[in-house]
């Protein structure tokens, strides 16, 4: 780590502790120089981190200011347990009223969308790198990739996990075309119709609907927003009955926002190990954390190849180009037996240039202006929501990815409102949707993700005072 990213870190955390109020003013960069001894161009860089961050801004001839407003009041949401109450089965098609329509639409300021903007994506650089692979005079961007897929890309993928307990190499990755092609990929080697298998809640829809397709009987556990699933109640099911496999989002899950602990994560591919039930781990939202170093997956505690670690560059450089991997363990012949099957080859040319841009260092340069971006929109829209929201809300306070879970007051249901806020131009995804049960009624989830303008608070703006006014009608 830099000089100047050691002070910035340093103050960000004074910042956060609560050293400092909203509108407080920080010492002068001549005081910070004299204090730590450091350049004024450093501590002046270190000002930049901040001001990127959106912790603080400049005022011209007086300083750096504060602008930072704790969430330490606002409420968390805490365990949410499932309930037996089974769900409405026209949920499939709400899903398809709120997502059928993925490219953008004018005029519309879309919470619901999964991924990050574009403009916070290095859309010419990679569109340089397209040119160039096109230009390739061999042949080899025509035929199929070998069934494990793009040699480069593995080899790139693996550089990444060179510092766990347990990386991974080339010959343990099989790519795939994006994160949900691992997860489908998995499910279908590992599970047959009728066979039960084992998720937080709430849990990504896209995960229930996949389930569903595929004939399984989903059991969501009970899940602490801040901390992740209740191992003591896996390990209590495991023992009742028979379970195919279990599916975790260990980082920054989608849609609490949560990232298990270390210590959770070993515990858990310990169980799984003991009671030989595989664990699929998706861990696309991994680098966009927002601490000083990214958080360990499960698979780099899993000494017996239990985890199938799935992950893609979905969520951070390319959705588009449907570039994903999975490090399946012990299941590598199931999984490479599947994906014969149902996809005989990973496309050749977006494969490709993503390994090149992972090759060139150019992803960490990028996922480092990426997480100050997502910061800094995480820390205005806590804002808005403390303000604007009604009274009591909930909102979970994720330390990556770019995800918020809000729980409303119990009166007010989301879906009912949807329409509404819709036709204000504006998009959410109402709790209900991350469910097989009846249940999250009154939660939404927001991305973050969106460019932060006025449009952007505008909308979060007009989003909480429409749940404040559906609550003076009661």
């Amino acid at each position: 780590m830099n000089l100047y990213e050691k002070l910035a870190e340093e103050l960000e955390n004074q910042i956060r502790n609560g050293a400092y109020q909203i509108g407080d003013k920080l010492p002068s960069v001549r005081s910070l120089h004299q204090q730590t001894g450091l350049s004024i161009s450093t501590v002046l860089q270190s000002m930049y981190v901040l001001e990127a961050k959106g912790l603080i801004e400049a005022q011209p001839k007086r300083g750096y200011f504060i602008t930072y407003h704790s969430p330490k009041n606002q409420p968390r949401p805490g365990i949410y347990q499932p309930t037996e109450k089974a769900g409405r089965r026209d949920m499939e098609d709400f899903i398809q009223k709120v997502y059928g329509q993925i490219s953008a639409e004018p005029g519309l300021v879309n919470f619901a969308i999964g991924v990050p903007s574009a403009k916070m994506l290095p859309v010419a650089r990679l569109k340089k790198i397209v040119r160039e692979t096109m230009l390739d005079t061999s042949d080899a961007l025509v035929s199929y990739e070998p069934i494990v897929g793009n040699l480069k890309l593995r080899r790139q993928i693996a550089k990444r996990t060179s510092l766990w307990e347990h990386g991974v190499s080339p010959d343990d990755l099989i790519t795939t075309s994006g994160c949900m092609n691992s997860l489908a990929t998995a499910l279908m080697a590992l599970t047959k119709k009728g066979d039960s298998i084992i998720t937080e809640t709430p849990v990504y829809f896209g995960t229930l609907q996949l389930a569903r397709s595929l004939g399984l009987k989903v059991i969501e556990m009970p899940t602490h927003s801040e901390h992740g699933m209740d191992l003591e109640e896996i390990k209590k099911m495991l023992k009742q009955q028979q379970i195919a496999a279990i599916i975790v989002v260990s980082n920054f899950s989608n849609p609490l926002g949560y990232s298990m602990s270390s210590q959770s994560k070993r515990t858990l591919v310990r169980i799984c190990t003991n009671h030989q039930v595989p664990l699929i781990e998706e861990d696309l939202y991994g680098d966009v954390y927002f601490g000083s170093e990214r958080p360990l997956s499960c698979k780099s505690f899993d000494k017996e190849g239990m985890v199938l670690w799935c992950s893609s560059v979905s969520k951070t450089l390319a959705p588009g180009y449907r570039v994903g991997w999975i490090s399946p363990g012990k299941y590598k012949d199931k999984i490479i037996k599947t994906k014969l099957y149902h996809n005989v080859s990973s496309p050749s040319l977006t494969h490709e240039v993503v390994a090149h841009f992972l090759d060139k260092g150019r992803y960490d340069k990028h996922l480092r202006q990426l997480r100050i971006t997502l910061q800094h929109n995480l820390h205005k829209y806590l804002q808005l929501i403390q303000e604007y929201f009604p009274i009591h809300t909930k909102v979970t306070f994720p330390k990556g990815g770019f995800q918020l879970w809000v729980e409303l007051d119990p009166r007010i249901d989301t879906t009912l409102l949807y329409e509404a806020a819709l036709r204000m131009g504006i998009k959410y995804a109402p709790g209900r949707m991350f469910t097989l049960r009846d249940q999250y009624k009154n939660c939404l989830r927001l991305s973050f993700g969106l460019d932060w303008d006025e449009n952007t608070a505008n909308a979060l703006t007009k989003l909480g005072l429409l749940f404040q006014h559906q609550l003076v009608h009661y």
